[in-house]
């Protein structure tokens, strides 16, 4: 399903791997009601955010959007959103 809901997404990132747990609890919340925090984004490249930003794709829904700075010990590992491993370990991202 993250696989899909991200298909062609123009978003980046420069995280190696989200938690598939921690993306469902944010999915949970949203259907919740909850609002969550913004995410923060360097221009198209997402520096906080990257389980709520794919919680919010899979419910097909917008994201709020701040201004963040991408570390520039991060700029190598930028890639596209869609290929943002996808870890079943729980990080306990809350």
């Amino acid at each position: 399903m993250v696989e899909e809901a991200l298909r062609g997404d123009l978003a980046l990132g420069a995280q190696g791997a989200v938690s598939l747990p921690a993306i469902q609890r944010y999915v949970d919340r949203l259907l919740a009601g909850e609002n969550p925090p913004s995410i923060k984004m360097d221009g198209d490249v997402i520096v906080d955010g990257n389980h709520r930003y794919i919680a919010s794709r899979l419910l097909g829904r917008d994201v709020q959007v701040t201004a963040g700075v991408l570390p520039s010990s991060m700029k190598g590992n930028v890639k596209s959103v869609s290929q943002i491993k996808v870890d079943y370990t729980d990080l306990g991202n809350e």
